[in-house]
């Protein structure tokens, strides 16, 4: 199966990104989107309904990133398959900023401890699926390449459980079982705060 390899990234051919419906969420707060995406990627469209941010108690954390190091441009995320695969020596060479320490500045002025990732998925709204990710390990608050292997593991069990579940018209396009999307399509790109403890992942499929 064809994918970006975070090895020898392929140069992508100059077209803009497709639009994002996060893209107004938490305009000062945004990844950097990518200006140019191979032709057969597009962002996961997600919509966020106004009962997300009505109880928004304090200001959202600034976006987490998830960068390869050698990519023309940032914005074009890491394959989630490569984060499953790999040890924790491996991603620090291949993710930019593995290291960083991002838990106590997820864990934000509420001080959580925990916070929630919301997938939403075309077709699949209805579903509400919600995934724990933790911010502090026993040695301390979550680096960026730990967060992104726990936000890889979500998608996994995601689209494990979903399996056989047909989604609704409007996301036939999406639709993971009868030879549609496999988890070796995902790249991640980014994760947003949404409103207080809740988080979205930016993502990109690969449609090749």
């Amino acid at each position: 199966m064809s994918y970006l390899n975070p090895l020898h990234p392929p140069l992508p051919s100059s077209i803009h990104s497709s639009y994002t419906t996060l893209a107004n969420a938490c305009s000062t707060h945004q990844p950097p989107f990518s200006q140019s995406m191979l032709p057969s990627h597009r962002r996961l469209p997600q919509t966020l309904s106004s009962k997300m941010t009505a109880s928004r108690r304090s200001s959202p954390c600034p976006a987490i990133t998830f960068d390869l190091y050698g990519a023309p441009s940032r914005g074009l995320g890491v394959p989630m398959c490569e984060l499953l695969s790999r040890s924790g020596g491996a991603l620090e060479r291949m993710l930019v900023g593995a290291s960083d320490v991002v838990g106590a500045q997820m864990s934000g002025s509420l001080g959580f401890r925990r916070v929630n990732l919301k997938i939403l998925w075309p077709g699949y709204e209805h579903l509400d699926r919600t995934h724990l990710l933790d911010l502090y390990t026993p040695a301390g608050p979550l680096t960026r390449g730990q967060l992104a292997v726990q936000v890889a593991h979500a998608f996994s069990r995601f689209i494990d459980e979903l399996q056989g579940y047909p989604p609704a018209q409007h996301g036939a396009a999406w639709r993971f079982d009868n030879g549609g999307i496999s988890y070796n399509r995902l790249i991640l790109s980014g994760l947003w705060n949404i409103c207080n403890d809740t988080w979205l992942a930016e993502v990109i499929v690969d449609f090749r």
